[in-house]
């Protein structure tokens, strides 16, 4: 693959994207999101991969889009970048593999639209996020009014959206809007010990757990509790299942195959 402003390697079943324009604070390209969707697509056709982490190089995770490159863009270019950029993320958010944004420093904009897509998010105490686009006279988009209300509640959704306000890391961990909060140094590997936990399980359930939360997200409870049945007879009938169960007898680690 041919990559720009990105990093990408695959190890023990975890697939690492790093965005690496570090002299920029990782602000989005049009080449750096193409990257993004190669290395995403590599990830989600590899059924060696079982898991994807993004995070940023250097001090930042993602500064959000490019502003010299959208200053001298026409309505034209902007909307071009805004479809592959809404395809882009689109695709993140409906990846059948576990996602995880490591938030290793600021991450605003295109950037907090990104987390956002993400299931998990484990930030660094050095971190600072918020979506800021209304400083520069632009709203949220790729479906991050929907996504932040239902992750932080309505109101301070709108809070952050309609000031534009970054917070600090232990902040956000404190609303809710990351699920953990660890010294810098300790990152990485708190991420992958999250990704190898998830990896460890069968990967089929895994897939199958994710689908439902995002069926299940606005319909009743009638209609969750057919999809969660539909999605465990799946399971049931799948050849992890027996493994898992067989490891379980035998006391020793499944074996997935992902079949």
């Amino acid at each position: 693959m041919e990559l720009q402003d990105l990093l990408y390697e695959k190890r023990e079943h975890i697939a690492w994207v790093t965005l690496h324009r570090p002299q920029a604070l990782n602000a989005i390209t049009p080449e750096m999101i193409r990257s993004l969707r190669l290395a995403a697509e590599d990830a989600h056709d590899d059924s060696n991969v079982r898991a994807l982490v993004i995070t940023g190089a250097g001090r930042a995770f993602c500064a959000g889009a490019d502003i010299r490159v959208l200053n001298s863009s026409t309505l034209a270019d902007f909307r071009d970048f805004l479809i592959v950029l809404t395809d882009v993320w689109s695709f993140i958010r409906t990846f059948p593999k576990p996602t995880i944004a490591a938030i290793n420093g600021v991450v605003v904009g295109a950037g907090f639209e990104l987390i956002l897509v993400c299931d998990f998010r484990l930030a660094a105490t050095s971190a600072r996020i918020g979506s800021a686009e209304v400083r520069i006279n632009q709203p949220m988009t790729n479906g991050s009014t929907y996504m932040l209300s239902r992750l932080i509640g309505e109101a301070k959704a709108k809070e952050l959206g309609m000031t534009g306000d970054i917070i600090e890391a232990e902040e956000a961990g404190r609303i809710g809007l990351v699920n953990a909060v660890v010294q810098p140094e300790a990152l990485a590997s708190t991420v992958e010990e999250l990704a190898k936990k998830l990896v460890s399980r069968g990967p089929i359930a895994v897939a199958a757990v994710k689908q439902c939360f995002a069926r299940s997200r606005d319909v009743d409870i009638e209609t969750a509790l057919m999809v969660e049945n539909e999605a465990a007879t799946a399971c049931f009938v799948s050849a992890d299942q027996k493994e898992g169960l067989r490891a379980f007898l035998e006391k020793r680690e499944p074996k997935w195959s992902g079949r």
